[in-house]
């Protein structure tokens, strides 16, 4: 059986299928008031659209859609041949800082100061990973949800590789430091199928669903279809793409090798 794959960069393929869900829901008077709208800001659509169903069965119905599909997410990194093909064979490994030693030291080893300043990586790696300082990635895998986001929006990960490799790569050699990552390996963006449920549950790693809701907010990745589906239902050129969204989902363990679909060498877009 053939796995529809939800891209949220790319509205015109799944936008009639939400529009199944959501549909019901509304009375003719309502969808040709929410069409017709033409409101400016993407959240007043969205806005407008709870106002003219039932706000709560609007997100359950949006919450089932979305258990019921596969999510592309996409992981942002640099990596050269050897690293692209464990991805392939292990999946993508939640950051350990003792496991960095080897990319960082690859990546500085060229400047004239490594030597001296090599001495303080282990004490680094500490700090920053089990120790928690800046970034706090230890023991996560990220993705987020659109690729342009990842691209276009916040691309230091294809320019230099991890966060954390950036933290420690700053402390060790400042911008020479950088500069060094960004020689190393070549910028990548890994796509991953990840299951709706296992996608909701990650777009809220320290709080739940339900809190969320109790406190009358939507839910991630819900919020973000939710906004995307009323604006382009009232502005039919409209693209989610140009969005360049911002939303992450936290895996606190190893994302499986069966849900790599492609890892894509891209270029990095000169600002």
């Amino acid at each position: 059986m053939t796995v529809e794959i939800i891209d949220f960069d790319s509205i015109d393929e799944w936008f009639g299928s939400l529009e199944g869900v959501l549909y019901p829901l509304m009375t003719d008077k309502a969808r040709r008031k929410l069409a017709e709208s033409k409101l400016q800001y993407i959240e007043d659509t969205r806005g407008l659209l709870l106002e003219l169903t039932n706000h709560d069965a609007a997100i359950d119905a949006v919450l089932d859609w979305l258990r019921s599909k596969t999510l592309m997410g996409y992981h942002g990194t640099r990596t050269i041949e050897s690293e692209d093909i464990s991805i392939w064979a292990n999946g993508l490994l939640p950051l350990s800082a003792a496991a960095r030693h080897v990319r960082i030291s690859r990546a500085l080893t060229s400047h004239p100061e490594w030597h001296e300043v090599s001495q303080r990586l282990g004490e680094l790696l500490q700090s920053h990973g089990p120790g928690n300082r800046e970034g706090k990635r230890e023991g996560q895998v990220h993705l987020t949800l659109s690729m342009t986001g990842l691209v276009y929006g916040f691309n230091h990960y294809l320019s230099y590789g991890s966060e954390f490799d950036q933290h420690v790569a700053q402390k060790l050699l400042g911008q020479d430091g950088m500069k060094l990552l960004s020689l190393d390996g070549e910028p990548k963006v890994v796509k991953v199928a990840v299951p709706g449920e296992a996608a909701l549950r990650a777009a809220h790693p320290f709080i739940s669903m339900d809190d969320i809701r109790a406190r009358g907010d939507i839910p991630n990745i819900v919020k973000e279809f939710l906004e995307a589906w009323s604006f382009k239902l009232s502005h039919p050129k409209f693209q989610s793409r140009k969005l360049k969204l911002d939303c992450g989902m936290i895996f606190w363990n190893a994302i499986p090798s069966n849900w790599i679909v492609e890892i894509e060498r891209v270029d990095i877009p000169i600002n």
